[in-house]
C-alpha cells in the first residue's frame, strides 16, 4: 500500500510539529507491518525510525486526548 506521503504533496511550512509526528505515526500504523519495513522503506537505521515512530505515537495519543477533553467540555 502506498505511503500517505507518496500519494499527497505536504505541505511542510504548514505542518505543526505534532501533527507531522501524528503523520509519521499513522502512516507507520497503516502502511508498514513492522519498523524494519519502515525504516527500509525511508532509509533510516532502525533507531531513527523507532524514535520517529514512538514520538510520533506520543504526538497522537496527546492530540487524541486533547479532543476527548474537548468534546467532553462543550
Amino acid at each position: 500500500m502506498p505511503s500517505i506521503f507518496d500519494r499527497e504533496q505536504v505541505n511542510v511550512d504548514a505542518i505543526k510539529p505534532a501533527e507531522a509526528l501524528q503523520a509519521i505515526y499513522l502512516d507507520w500504523w497503516n502502511n508498514f507491518l513492522t519498523r524494519e519495513y519502515f525504516a527500509e522503506h525511508y532509509g533510516l537505521t532502525l533507531e531513527a525510525a523507532s524514535e520517529l515512530i514512538d514520538a510520533g505515537y506520543r504526538a497522537h495519543e496527546s492530540m487524541v486526548q486533547r479532543q476527548h477533553w474537548l468534546e467532553l467540555l462543550k
